[in-house]
């Protein structure tokens, strides 16, 4: 009889260590994968705000050529040491009213600020630089 009740104890041990590992490998894949999560989401977040930068570059840019020239047209792409933008269109003639959009993409993210300007000379007056949907 007691052979048979040290079996069982033996069982019973061996099959609570069974669980208890099987419930700590369970937590630690779920804590692995919570945290690979957690960088996937910084990342694009990172690469998010990256492009969104750049495209606040190359509005800040826009801006320097249109006081230069207010006859600067815009489309075109400009290279930085951190990535590109690009320069859309500028709408409006003259020295009043202009208004243009600027991108840029970063791992697939893409940031596009639009800019109103009321005027250029002699001083710049920018009505809003806003993040464009």
């Amino acid at each position: 009889m007691t052979k048979i009740k040290n079996k069982q104890n033996g069982y019973i041990a061996l099959s609570s260590i069974i669980i208890i590992g099987a419930i700590v490998l369970i937590l630690t894949l779920a804590v692995t994968a919570i945290s690979l999560s957690e960088k996937i989401s910084t990342l694009a977040r990172d690469q998010a705000t990256k492009s969104y930068f750049l495209a606040n570059t190359c509005a800040n840019i826009a801006i320097s050529k249109l006081q230069a020239d207010e006859y600067y047209a815009g489309s075109e792409t400009i290279n930085t040491s951190d990535g590109s933008c690009y320069i859309d269109q500028i709408l409006g003639t003259g020295n009043n009213d202009r208004e243009f959009i600027t991108s840029s993409t970063n791992s697939g993210y893409t940031k596009m600020i639009k800019v109103f300007i009321d005027r250029i000379e002699p001083d710049t007056k920018i009505i809003t630089i806003q993040e464009y949907y």
